[in-house]
C-alpha cells in the first residue's frame, strides 16, 4: 500500500473510527484497518459489538491494507503539521512520512482484521441533531449491569400514524435501570413501518460522541443489527435480543398532587442541600406545604441542610406531602430538560414521581422515591 493524503482528512477519519475501540484481550481489536482502493482509503475499527467505518480521498499509488494501533496512529497524526502525508506498508509495518518526519509503526496484516459488516438497507432518514437528542435525554437512565441486558440498552420504537391515538408517526426512546425511567417522544418521525430495537448502552454512547449538529443520518435495521450512516461515517451495532420491561405499566396515569417550579432554582437548591446528604443514599426530602417546597437532608455524621422554594400551580386532591429522592438521579433528569419550568406529579411517599417540562409530556422522567424509613 502506498498512499498520499491530506493530514486533516485522515485525522478526521481516524478520530471517528477509533470510538469503536475498547479495551480488549484480542490485540487486533485495538487496531484500525486501513484499506486503500481506487481513489479512497477506507478506515474501520471494531470491538465486535460496534463497528465504525469512515473514509477519505487520497492519491493511491498502490492498493493494499494494513492494521495499525488506533491510539498511537491518532496521536501521531494529531502531532503532525498540516499538509500532505505519505503512508506505505512494509510487511506488517506502516511507514508514515512528512517532510523531515518519519514513523515506522508495527501492526498486523489487513487480512487479520475481522470481517467488515455488509451494508444494510436504509429505512429512515432523520436529522442527526434529532437522534442525538433522543440518545442524550435517555441513555443516562439505562442500567449499568451488563448481566441484565434488557436494561443495559436504549429502546428505540417507531410507531405509525394513528397508533396509540397519535395523529402523526413518532419515535419513542426509552431507558430504565429499574429505579428510574427516561422517555422521549419525537413526533412527526418518518416511520414507514413499525420497529422496536434494543441498542446496547455502549453503542449509543459511542454514537452520541460522533453525531453532529447538522446533516441527516440514515438508519437501517435488520434482525440482529442496526446501521446509522452519515456522509462521514457508517456506524454498525449489534442489537440486544431480550424483552424490554413493560415500561408503560410503571408510568402513573394519575396523580394526587402536582406543582410547577423553576428548573434552575430547583437544581441549585438540590445541589446545595445534597452536599450534606449521606453518600450511600444521596437522600434529599421534598416537604411540600402551603405553596412552599422545603428541600432538606440530615446526616448523622455531617449535620443537616435545608432550602425553601416557592412553587406555583399546585393541583390535586392532596395539599401537602413529604417524599424522599436520590439527589443524583434528580439532577441527571433536570440537566437534560431545557425548558424554564418543570412540573412534578406525585401520588404518595412510596409511589413513582413523574417529572417533565411544563406544558409538554413529550419528555418524561419517572423516579422511584427513597423510602424514608431507610434513611437512618
Amino acid at each position: 500500500m502506498r498512499v498520499l493524503c491530506d493530514r486533516d482528512d485522515i485525522l478526521q477519519a481516524i478520530r471517528l473510527a477509533q470510538n469503536a475501540i475498547t479495551s480488549t484481550t484480542l490485540p487486533v481489536l485495538s487496531h484500525i484497518l486501513l484499506l486503500a482502493e481506487e481513489d479512497r482509503v477506507n478506515v474501520t475499527a471494531t470491538n465486535l459489538e460496534t463497528t465504525i467505518c469512515s473514509s477519505f480521498e487520497a492519491k493511491i499509488e498502490e492498493e493494499g491494507s494494513i492494521c495499525l494501533p488506533g491510539a498511537k496512529l491518532y496521536s501521531i497524526l494529531r502531532e503532525l503539521p498540516p499538509g500532505q502525508v505519505f503512508i506505505e506498508t512494509q510487511d506488517s509495518k506502516g511507514i508514515i512520512k512528512m517532510h523531515q518526519i518519519f514513523f515506522s509503526l508495527l501492526g498486523f496484516a489487513g487480512e487479520e482484521f475481522p470481517q467488515v459488516p455488509s451494508p444494510i438497507e436504509t429505512v429512515i432518514s432523520v436529522p442527526q441533531l434529532t437522534l442525538q437528542e433522543a440518545i442524550e435525554k435517555t441513555m443516562w437512565a439505562a442500567g449499568q449491569d451488563e448481566v441484565r441486558q434488557n436494561l443495559n440498552c436504549v429502546l428505540f420504537e417507531g410507531v405509525l400514524e394513528g397508533e396509540e391515538g397519535k395523529e402523526s408517526p413518532f419515535l419513542r426512546a426509552v431507558a430504565t435501570d429499574g429505579r428510574r425511567l427516561s422517555l422521549l417522544l419525537i413526533p412527526d418521525f418518518p416511520v414507514s413501518s413499525p420497529f422496536k430495537v434494543l441498542v446496547p448502552l455502549k453503542s449509543v454512547r459511542q454514537l452520541a460522541k460522533i453525531l453532529e449538529k447538522e446533516g441527516d443520518v440514515k438508519i437501517g435495521i435488520e434482525e440482529n443489527r442496526v446501521l446509522f450512516q452519515t456522509t462521514k461515517f457508517s456506524f454498525f451495532s449489534q442489537l440486544i435480543d431480550a424483552k424490554f420491561p413493560d415500561y408503560q405499566g410503571v408510568i402513573p396515569k394519575e396523580c394526587e398532587l402536582s406543582f410547577v417550579v423553576n428548573r434552575e432554582n430547583l437544581m441549585a437548591a438540590i445541589r446545595r442541600v445534597s452536599l450534606l446528604s449521606e453518600e450511600q443514599t444521596r437522600l434529599v426530602k421534598f416537604n411540600l406545604k402551603e405553596g412552599v417546597l422545603n428541600i432538606n437532608t440530615t446526616s448523622a455524621r455531617m449535620g443537616s441542610a435545608s432550602e425553601r422554594l416557592s412553587v406555583s400551580r399546585i393541583e390535586g386532591r392532596r395539599e401537602e406531602i413529604e417524599i424522599g429522592f436520590n439527589a443524583v438521579f434528580l439532577m441527571e433528569a433536570l440537566r437534560v430538560i431545557q425548558e424554564e419550568a418543570v412540573q412534578v406529579d406525585l401520588i404518595d411517599h412510596e409511589s413513582p414521581c413523574v417529572l417533565y417540562p411544563q406544558g409538554s409530556k413529550n419528555y418524561i422522567y419517572v423516579l422511584m422515591p427513597v423510602k424514608l424509613r431507610e434513611e437512618t
